[in-house]
């Protein structure tokens, strides 16, 4: 198969140490305003497109697109909470995913054979964007995945956020407990109210929750931040959106444990959940969909939607 070249600038020296430190790292100006603006407006033409897509049940609407319960808007971004998994559906997103702004810190932290267990649009809306508790992206993943090398799962992955509007307190910035993610994964409990869009949280002390600072960041910054960190966000109480893209970096020297995640009833033809980003794929490893045989939604722009658009090659 063709692989992608990952050989990059890497890390500056402040940025591995604040890395190893606090965390995470932020790159305040990763992406310019053209390359946000073209991204999001890519990502809500897809968003019409599935919406009215003749080929898709509502059942596999609902796998994609996860609704805004706290809106009276029907359709469109104010509707949604969040997409699930874009890589799915577009070349451009794969892309954007495997761009060299973010593969030089990804390989040098966690190495350069790599594929993505999930990527996550989040919208809130102005008003409505409900808030996350305290969590590890760590522990999901322990539940799903296993290393064959025995790296622990946090040292095995890392978080990329992606802000596409300005993030600030007031309509829900990203919120850390710099320093956290040496505590290693912890127990999650379930969220005792359904005003969190995640119902698994941390219950962290009064000290912990001190030690809070929320990462206030403009449109276009790239914070690269370890999976074991505690992060959180709060409601959305302004009257501006808090659009962020969240892109998760795994080994391809991981496997699948016996709690994989099942694959939704209708979807089973998309092809794999997971997406090939570079280097190689292990033997007996996590293996994805080649690129050639992935979806291309966006050739499907401006036009009506077909099967074709929906095939997966057979092998």
């Amino acid at each position: 198969m063709t692989t992608v070249d990952t050989i990059t600038p890497g890390l500056t020296a402040a940025e591995r140490e604040k890395y190893a430190k606090d965390g995470f790292f932020i790159r305040a100006a990763a992406f310019d305003m053209f390359e946000i603006d073209a991204l999001r407006d890519r990502i809500e033409d897809l968003v019409e497109l599935i919406e009215t897509a003749d080929v898709l049940t509502a059942q596999q609407q609902q796998v994609i697109l996860k609704r805004n319960v706290r809106t009276d808007e029907a359709s469109g971004p104010a509707s949604l909470n969040s997409i699930w998994r874009l890589h799915t559906f577009s070349a451009l997103v794969r892309s954007h995913i495997r761009d060299p702004r973010r593969l030089d810190a990804v390989a040098a932290i966690v190495g350069r054979d790599l594929f993505c267990p999930n990527d996550l649009y989040f919208f809130k809306p102005p008003g409505t964007g409900r808030p996350i508790a305290w969590h590890q992206d760590s522990w999901y993943f322990r539940n799903t995945y296993v290393s064959s090398l025995g790296d622990a799962i946090d040292q095995a992955t890392i978080g990329t956020w992606l802000a596409l509007d300005d993030a600030d307190e007031k309509n829900g910035c990203l919120w850390v407990i710099p320093g956290s993610h040496r505590l290693g994964v912890l127990d999650h409990t379930q969220v005792e109210s359904d005003d969190y869009l995640l119902q698994k949280r941390v219950t962290v002390s009064d000290e912990m929750e001190q030690q809070a600072i929320p990462v206030e960041v403009p449109k276009g910054a790239l914070i690269f931040f370890n999976n074991a960190l505690l992060h959180r966000s709060t409601p959305n109480r302004s009257d501006r959106f808090r659009r962020a893209y969240i892109v998760h970096y795994m080994k391809a020297t991981i496997q699948h444990s016996g709690n994989r995640q099942r694959i939704p009833a209708g979807t089973e033809h998309w092809g794999t959940p997971e997406m090939y980003i570079c280097g190689r794929q292990w033997p007996g490893c996590v293996q994805t969909t080649l690129e050639q045989d992935s979806m291309d939604w966006d050739s499907a722009l401006g036009r009506t939607l077909t099967q074709d658009d929906i095939r997966i090659a057979e092998p």
